[in-house]
């Protein structure tokens, strides 16, 4: 069924964490897979559940995986989206439905005729239903996964669910879009959408979009070129400037959109009172320039990317109110309680959480619970974040700590933690380790009972999702459910901070068990990959979510201290 983005040998071992300080346009050789994400979001991470081929980037390359090929390709913070997308302003079109931070893992598979699978945001049950690999439990629909593509004659919705980016009559074609510049008769033969007079035209003038010729990353939107193409899905978001159909496939959280046309152009973040640009999941050199201080590969492209922290988001990341923010809530059990706000411009849905201000408690405009501050000597040499961390008894008395996905935040709780049921910032203050995840009412809290989320439960990142799923949630929002990525839908409840949110039962099965169908196929001379026969589900962890040894991990990431994550120092 679905292809992997994927191409050739991208996604190998990285030798730890150190390969974080690597080149930003790829994995080796300079190349990238185009995949899921290491995250969280929110996202985001491919892996598990779904058969398919590695392929990436098939139609647009002319290049296949080999049936049979198990890559499967991992993902985290949900960067993702939920059914509530950004705004549509500027001419920008809004379109509803889930989409994941991550991907389905490939199994083996026969080539033949391609298979029957459901466009996003149709109906489905389980992960298997959908040519994307994943169905959002909440919704019952299949949700947008960058990190699989469809492959010829599989159902589509626009052409970023196309292995080669080029939808006809909901169905993907066997040719892959013309670059700009080219020969067409129709816009949905053009990579960017539009066909004038006989020619394509240029999506974006300032850099090539995704689909279009390149003879390295420097000219790409994406800052990525593999195979002579620049690439679409090096991070679980499509990056600013990239094509788009969607408001909740950008990292940024809005697609702009020409009016009467199908693709449009990722925007860029908001601005407000911040110091950092870099949001989750955008394409990154250093820490410094991500605002989570976090720049590190994406598991299933080597690309650095800017990883995203669990639970509240930090200072410059993007927010839809201020309880999305680190020190965004009243709760006066959190130290910096009310010193953030959620910054949005008149007449948009989405903004970025401030630079703290003098809130309700004591400290001043201090650092809050779970916000980025300054730390040495990690991933990264040093953090730009500030230092001043709110303390549990008063002024700057807290401590920077690395969270469990190496992201340095303020914890002024000292060596206490925070029950089940309990309100908290981050996974960093419960005990156990247990998530920080949205209560029925969205607020944070530990989590009781068991130590993930399963499919219909709540999630900020991909790491607080059990295997076999993967978080689903619209940018800026902290609110995020686990989507299936098996067959026979999702599996039992879930209990979030006493109030069991998301924690409804959705119909039969386990959440990994299930769904065939496999991508193999064979390769036309124009580039086309078919997609046909019937393989073994596969399941493996997503890039912070639990494991036993190396094996268990999502595209060769490392089994560290029991969770899928280079060592964070």
């Amino acid at each position: 069924m679905s292809k992997k983005r994927v191409l050739g040998a991208a996604f190998i071992a990285l030798a730890g964490f150190a390969a974080a300080c690597g080149s930003s346009s790829g994995g080796p050789g300079g190349s990238t897979s185009h995949a899921g994400f290491s995250n969280g979001g929110g996202g985001p991470q491919s892996g598990a559940g779904k058969g398919s081929a590695a392929a990436m980037d098939a139609g647009a390359s002319g290049l296949t995986g080999d049936a049979g090929e198990g890559a499967a390709t991992g993902g985290g913070d949900s960067n993702g989206g939920g059914s509530n997308g950004g705004d549509a302003s500027g001419g920008a079109t809004t379109n509803g439905g889930a989409s994941a931070n991550g991907g389905a893992s490939d199994g083996g598979g026969s080539g033949g005729a391609a298979a029957s699978c459901k466009a996003y945001n149709e109906l489905c049950v389980g992960g298997s239903d959908c040519c994307s690999g994943v169905c959002d439990g909440k919704t019952n629909t299949c949700a947008s996964v960058l990190s699989s593509c469809a492959a010829t004659n599989e159902a589509c919705a626009s052409a970023t669910d196309c292995c080669g980016l080029r939808c006809e009559n909901n169905k993907c074609a066997a040719a892959a879009c013309v670059t700009d510049n080219g020969v067409c008769t129709a816009d949905s033969q053009c990579c960017g959408g539009k066909c004038s007079n006989g020619t394509c035209a240029p999506l974006n003038t300032s850099c090539s979009t995704s689909g279009n010729s390149c003879s390295d990353g420097s000219s790409c939107c994406s800052k990525s070129c593999v195979q002579g193409k620049c690439s679409l899905s090096i991070s679980y978001c499509i990056q600013a400037g990239d094509v788009c159909a969607r408001d909740q496939d950008c990292c940024t959280g809005g697609c702009t959109i020409e009016s009467g046309k199908t693709l449009g152009t990722c925007n860029t973040p908001p601005s407000g009172a911040t110091f950092c640009s870099g949001v989750d999941g955008a394409v990154c050199n250093g820490c410094g320039d991500c605002c989570s201080r976090l720049c590190a590969p994406f598991g299933p492209s080597g690309v650095k990317i800017c990883q995203p922290a669990s639970g509240c988001h930090v200072t410059g990341d993007l927010c839809r109110k201020n309880s999305d923010c680190c020190g965004g809530t009243l709760d006066s059990a959190l130290p910096g309680y009310g010193n953030v706000t959620c910054q949005i411009e008149a007449g948009k849905t989405i903004g970025i959480c401030r630079t703290p201000i003098n809130g309700p408690g004591s400290g001043g405009a201090c650092n809050p619970q779970g916000n980025v501050c300054h730390f040495q000597n990690y991933t990264c040499s040093i953090s730009s974040a500030r230092a001043d961390c709110c303390g549990g008894l008063g002024a700057k008395g807290g401590v920077c700590e690395l969270d469990t996905l190496g992201v340095p935040r303020c914890n002024g709780l000292g060596d206490t933690c925070r029950q089940g049921g309990e309100s908290c910032a981050s996974a960093a203050d419960c005990c156990d380790d247990k998530p920080c995840v949205p209560d029925a009412q969205g607020a944070l809290r530990c989590m009781t009972g068991t130590s993930c989320s399963k499919a219909g439960g709540s999630c900020t990142i991909n790491g607080d999702c059990c295997v076999g799923t993967l978080c689903l949630f619209a940018p800026g929002s902290i609110t995020g459910t686990c989507g299936s990525t098996g067959g026979g839908g999702s599996g039992g409840s879930t209990g979030t901070g006493g109030a069991n949110a998301g924690g409804s039962t959705s119909s039969g099965g386990s959440t990994s068990s299930g769904g065939s169908t496999s991508a193999g196929g064979s390769t036309s001379a124009g580039g086309s990959t078919s997609a046909g026969g019937s393989g073994g589900a596969s399941v493996c962890g997503e890039y912070g979510q639990q494991c036993n040894q190396g094996s268990d991990c999502c595209n060769s990431v490392p089994c560290d201290g029991g969770i899928c994550r280079f060592p964070a120092g």
